[in-house]
């Protein structure tokens, strides 16, 4: 009973000293005089403690501006950008070579990201169109973070005065020895990224710098350099290649040692001895047996691989079809944007190839499957089997230069020796022709005929040689008659002397003739 009563007394002391202190009026306090702001001042110099220097005080911070006694108006000058460098600093104002890039990078991730909420993963053939044109985006979205994640990885503490040319090569080297973010993160076997892969990252760095600099109205921003590339790839595949291929997706090995496939000795049911091809595990062969519709389509339409990936057997509004009826294959979706991306045109397709694609479809319509190129289990690839792709490439027993746009560029390389002239080529491969003419060679080969024939006959040749006989080669030029030919005094003197020489010997002569005509007249007239 006290220890409560003591409680109780305690709570009402405590609360008369609260009522107390709540009746004392609060202090009259004055406020102290106004900061005089940053301004000039004076200090004994660290270095040299006889000279005395113009320091920058701003209350308890005081900045040195180097300058002596002497110099006020440089000391004026430094207090002045003092000033403006803190309003702008309390205005939230930022010189344009200090943004920092992972600003700019973060600034293009934020203006990308699609509207709404991502959706829940569930199977594509549950989705609906609209369902599935969303997942679209948000995956085409996740993977822009993935790319501009490493930029902001390796430009953490850049601003935008430090993307020069040789910080730009050093990315590319430094994304060249990482692992490849389009892989698991679990999955051991992961390769590094590849160079052309880190010059697209650089792409869209440039393109984050030029939307955050418009849109915030910068008076500088840098020019972002993509590096050049190396020399293009010029690797394409024979037809043997391709054979080897096809039993690789069956599961064959190669055998670089030998030259052959791989073969194994095992005991019959008889005990006699036999030899036969070693072929992968069933489970290795079923998950590569939809990369032989990959190759036929790439190699004979020579689409990229992205497009072969979006395929369908009905037309759609986000992906390519084909028709196997009128035999052409359609590589955008009708309803997609053909400014954007790379260019995706329809190409005839030859009738060998409609024939084998029709039972395709047939087939897969029959299961509902929808895409070209389906999964084991009938679903379409969300990203590009480049396991599957590496692993046959290997078995084939072909180099590592062999990546899926090597099916394109053979096509290409196909067309130019079979004399396929280079605009019917390129409208074909759904290229530009001057892409096909830079890369793959001269407009045509038929139309070179004429002047083969002709350097090798050397018609030209012989009739100019014909012409050159019958025309002498010392051409008289005549003189006119009103212009006679200037020659030497000497000769001049002479030529006059000839001519009155002539004269004299032509009068002679008339005067002797003239005078025997009148002798012989007179002696005639006078025997008459």
């Amino acid at each position: 009973m006290q220890r409560d009563a003591f409680a109780r007394a305690e709570d009402d002391v405590r609360v008369a000293l609260m009522t107390s202190a709540a009746a004392i009026p609060e202090p009259d306090c004055k406020r102290g005089p106004a900061s005089d702001g940053p301004h000039l001042i004076t200090r004994r110099s660290k270095t040299d403690p006889t000279r005395f220097t113009w320091y920058i005080r701003d209350g308890r911070h005081e900045e040195s501006t180097r300058q002596p006694l002497a110099e006020r108006k440089k000391a004026d000058r430094a207090l002045d950008l003092y000033k403006l460098q803190k309003e702008a600093r309390e205005r939230g104002i930022i010189a344009p070579r200090m943004v920092p890039v992972a600003a700019t990078v973060n600034y293009l991730l934020d203006a990308a990201r699609p509207l709404g909420e991502p959706p829940v993963p569930r199977k594509t053939s549950l989705r609906s169109n609209a369902a599935k044109a969303v997942a679209k985006r948000w995956k085409k979205y996740r993977k822009l973070a993935r790319r501009l994640a490493s930029l902001a990885t390796f430009f953490a503490g850049d601003t935008l005065k430090d993307l020069t040319t040789s910080r730009c090569h050093a990315y590319i080297e430094w994304r060249s020895s990482q692992r490849d973010a389009r892989y698991r993160k679990d999955d051991p076997d992961v390769p590094n990224a590849s160079p052309a892969s880190a010059r697209e990252d650089i792409r869209f760095l440039r393109k984050a710098v030029k939307l955050y600099a418009g849109e915030h109205a910068l008076a500088w921003h840098p020019d972002v350099k993509v590096p050049e590339p190396g020399n293009g790839r010029t690797r394409w595949l024979r037809r043997s290649e391709v054979a080897r291929m096809y039993w690789a997706i069956r599961g064959r090995i190669w055998d670089s040692e030998s030259g052959d496939w791989k073969r194994e000795r095992i005991f019959g049911s008889r005990g006699r001895v036999l030899t036969r091809y070693v072929y992968r595990d069933p489970q290795t062969i079923a998950n590569r047996k939809p990369l032989r519709r990959y190759l036929m389509i790439g190699l004979y339409t020579g689409t990229r691989d992205e497009a072969i990936r979006d395929l369908r057997w009905e037309c759609s509004a986000d992906g390519g079809c084909i028709d196997v009826e009128g035999r052409f294959i359609h590589r955008r979706g009708f309803g997609l944007d053909p400014s954007k991306g790379k260019p995706r045109m329809s190409s005839r397709i030859a009738l060998k190839v409609a024939s084998t694609l029709g039972r395709w479809r047939n087939s897969d319509l029959a299961a509902g499957i929808a895409a070209v190129v389906p999964r084991p289990d009938g679903e379409p690839y969300a990203s590009t089997p480049v396991w599957i792709w590496e692993a046959v490439v290997a078995d084939a027993g072909l180099d590592a230069e062999v990546v899926r746009h090597t099916l394109r560029h053979t096509a290409a390389t196909w067309l130019r020796i079979a004399r396929v002239d280079v605009r019917a080529a390129a409208d074909l491969l759904g290229m530009s022709v001057q892409t096909a003419v830079k890369i793959y060679g001269q407009w045509t080969l038929e139309g070179q005929d004429a002047a083969a024939d002709a350097l090798a006959w050397s018609h030209g040749v012989k009739a100019a040689h014909s012409f050159a006989i019958a025309v002498p080669s010392t051409i008289e030029v005549a003189v006119p008659r009103g212009l006679p030919p200037r020659e030497h005094p000497t000769q001049t003197e002479r030529r006059k002397r000839e001519r009155v020489r002539a004269a004299e010997d032509v009068r002679k002569r008339v005067a002797g003739l003239d005078l025997s005509v009148r002798r012989g007249t007179g002696g005639r007239a006078g025997t008459q």
